[in-house]
């Protein structure tokens, strides 16, 4: 009688933890390593006192995958002004990062995650970001 149980419980157990796998939010996977302010980024052309370059507005972030599951990730950096910049969708795998950055930042953004061949999940376009996040 006692190994009956144990099997009944040892599938219960497996069953709920299949159903929470499958019910897992993919942006909890996502998380911010760092920031920084005022580094150089070699896509931000700002000169300041003639000729020379500035980076005192610039805003960079990276984010990592915290998951083991490779996800497809959406992210987008405002901009002074209240515009977005938007990167292209990237997959990122388990343990990976990646930096995005703003060239007159206000430290906000934003970013979508899903894993990756997840069709019920649609991430935004650049123009829906733009259109629907705009100040």
């Amino acid at each position: 009688m006692s190994t009956t149980r144990t099997l009944l419980l040892s599938a219960s157990i497996l069953a709920a933890s299949l159903l929470r796998a499958q019910d897992q939010s993919y942006s909890q996977c996502l998380t911010k390593v760092k920031s920084e302010w005022g580094k150089p980024c070699e896509r931000c052309e700002d000169y300041k006192e003639g000729w020379k370059r500035s980076f005192e507005e610039t805003y960079k972030l990276e984010l990592k995958n915290t998951c083991g599951d490779m996800v497809e990730v959406k992210v987008a950096v405002q901009e002074k002004g209240g515009t977005w910049r938007t990167f292209p969708i990237k997959a990122l795998a388990g343990g990976q990062s990646m930096e995005v950055f703003a060239c007159h930042g206000t430290g906000k953004y934003l970013y979508w995650v899903r894993k990756v061949n997840d069709t019920e999940i649609i991430l935004p376009s650049d123009q829906e970001i733009l259109t629907e996040y705009r100040q």
